[in-house]
């Protein structure tokens, strides 16, 4: 249970990574960047995203790609 618990953590901190890298770089005066912020970012234990990452290994697709998925599941969970 110890290393899926670890690699759970894993994904989360590269999914909240790269949701955080893309809110970043969004306009400034945007009024939708802060509220995406606070939905997205909120925490949780991301298991949709590792179930999309598990699955995707089997197709050998690229993790940074899967990461990109996962975030998008993501906001569209948080949505």
């Amino acid at each position: 249970m110890r290393v899926f618990s670890k690699k759970l953590n894993v994904i989360a901190r590269d999914t909240n990574l790269y949701i955080k890298n893309f809110l970043f770089k969004q306009e400034k005066n945007s009024y939708l960047v802060t509220p995406m912020k606070y939905g997205v970012l909120s925490g949780g234990k991301r298991l949709r995203s590792a179930i999309l990452i598990n699955f995707g290994k089997i197709f050998n697709i690229n993790y940074k790609n899967l990461i990109i998925i996962g975030a998008a599941v993501e906001c569209i969970h948080s949505y």
